[in-house]
């Protein structure tokens, strides 16, 4: 299952998404990471959260983070939520390219059984058509 909290700056949903992880954190079993670049949110977080910052390293694309997802869920077999934060900002790309990324994280989500939450700085109007069915209210 994907969701995207999708938004302008400053409409809130960073908070929601932190909530909505510290929530996962005490209501599910497994493993929850908490993915982003810098490391602003870290103490924002439950301890029990696996904390990733990816400024340290080059994450130019979708298929190169998508490749760095999977080498997360290869060490650990019990996660069960993965937390995106500013998913375009991570990889520095366009929201056209996202959709594509999307297809490859719904199959590992199958796959795996595991959540991905992610967020979207942008107006919910701009849009690409592929991300519309993902889109959660926060």
């Amino acid at each position: 299952m994907i969701s995207i909290i999708m938004g302008s700056k400053g409409s809130g949903k960073t908070k929601a998404f932190i909530d909505k992880a510290n929530s996962a954190a005490v209501e599910e079993t497994g493993t929850v990471v908490f993915i982003m670049k810098g490391d602003r949110h870290k103490f924002d977080l439950k301890s029990s959260v696996r904390f990733i910052d990816t400024s340290d390293f080059e994450l130019d694309s979708y298929k190169v983070f998508y490749g760095f997802i999977c080498g997360i869920i290869s060490r650990d077999y019990d996660i069960t939520h993965i937390f995106i934060d500013s998913v375009t900002k991570i990889v520095n790309s366009d929201l056209e390219k996202l959709s594509t990324f999307l297809g490859y994280i719904e199959k590992i989500s199958e796959q795996f059984n595991i959540k991905f939450t992610l967020t979207v700085s942008s107006d919910t109007a701009d849009a690409p058509d592929g991300l519309h069915k993902y889109l959660i209210s926060y």
